[in-house]
């Protein structure tokens, strides 16, 4: 489907809903976007809500190095209005897939086919459980918010760069030090890059800090040094080139042994999916079982591409693992749950690297510098 197409379809939808009555309400769809000149009509709906869609479209994304579509901020905000379950909500979005197809989505990479059974991220329907926390949770989720950044990794083939780039998650785990995924820092789509490549895009990631909104201001790290790395256990550990600007913000800690989690445990993932700002997956999110390859564990919890990199936290906010990709399982292995009376067929779960695998696998120094900051990082 041509964006025109779309374009007709999305403001048809809109013009069956109270926001597209007057001119302020229909201003009020462009919330969360930076102000831009458009040829807006105050009397006409359905020519203000044309030319609103068809001069956001000729923006590109909300920023030079990545951020969402700003039409589907458009149709975000649409989606705030429309009663959730509704044909409009349904309606909106279908639009929004068809947007993202159209766009193409944010490049993902996925894992070298040498080592992947694993696929992209999935979104997963979770086992409806009391999710209740108390104060403590959430004021150390925001603690835990603060060493989290936005990755961006320019992609470079051949020692040249060749004007993509891969978003992914990272995540403070020594002073100064972030850790991700290998794949996030390969930065290809199941292709391999070379070693020196892979290098020079190691030393080339930006990482944002508290990029909480699309158009809100960043802290800002670029430049790194690789200091250690897996393409089997799929992670890789940087340093910051620029880490006096973080040093205020504490390592996330880890739990340095082996973990016994228990069927239905918590699986807290932080993320940036899509390569947009901080999310926190902290709802319908349960460890299910072991992985059969033992340095990997599966769980229940919603990520989507860009997440690849989140800290996987149990219930007092320390990594047991490192989050990483989605797998195939057969339906018997994953707890069905009904959704409006109708029994819905899952065979997705999320999969993550144990951390104690990695931290065995790191250079001792590193590795003792890791476990250094997690018994005096504060609780």
């Amino acid at each position: 489907m041509d964006f025109n197409e779309i374009r007709q379809k999305l403001v048809k939808i809109i013009l069956r809903m109270q926001v597209s009555e007057t001119f302020a309400r229909r201003s009020s769809l462009l919330q969360g976007l930076p102000d831009v000149a458009l040829q807006r009509d105050e009397g006409l709906a359905q020519h203000d809500l044309n030319e609103i869609v068809d001069g956001l479209n000729k923006l590109g994304r909300l920023t030079r190095d990545g951020g969402m579509r700003p039409v589907i901020v458009v149709v975000n905000n649409a989606l705030s209005y429309a009663p959730e379950g509704s044909e409009i909500a349904d309606d909106l979005q279908e639009v929004k897939a068809l947007l993202e197809d159209y766009y193409g989505g944010d490049t993902q990479p996925r894992l070298a086919e040498d080592t992947a059974r694993a696929t992209s991220e999935a979104l997963i329907f979770g086992i409806p459980r009391d999710a209740r926390v108390d104060f403590a949770f959430i004021d150390h989720a925001h603690l835990i918010a603060r060493s989290i950044a936005r990755l961006t990794v320019p992609r470079i083939v051949n020692g040249e760069p060749d004007g993509q780039a891969a978003y992914g998650t990272g995540w403070i785990i020594a002073p100064g030090i972030l850790i991700t995924n290998h794949h996030v820092i390969e930065a290809r789509d199941g292709q391999t890059a070379a070693p020196t490549d892979f290098q020079a895009q190691a030393e080339q990631v930006t990482a944002d800090f508290d990029y909480h909104t699309e158009t809100g201001a960043t802290l800002q790290c670029q430049g790194s040094r690789l200091l250690a790395w897996s393409r089997e256990l799929d992670y890789a550990v940087i340093e910051l080139g620029q880490a006096e600007k973080i040093a205020d913000r504490q390592p996330i800690p880890v739990v340095p042994a082996p973990s016994e989690l228990h069927r239905g445990a918590r699986v807290n993932i932080v993320q940036h999916p899509k390569g947009g700002p901080l999310r926190f997956a902290i709802r319908n999110n349960f460890f299910v079982r072991p992985s059969p390859r033992p340095a990997f564990l599966l769980y229940q919890t919603d990520t989507e591409p860009g997440a690849s990199g989140s800290p996987a936290c149990n219930d007092d906010w320390q990594v047991v693992a490192l989050h990483h990709a989605s797998v195939q399982v057969p339906a018997e292995l994953v707890p069905q749950n009904a959704l409006d009376g109708q029994l819905m067929k899952v065979t997705v779960l999320n999969e993550a690297v144990r951390i104690h695998e990695i931290l065995d696998d790191l250079p001792p120094e590193l590795k003792q510098r890791i476990l250094q900051a997690a018994t005096t990082a504060p609780r």
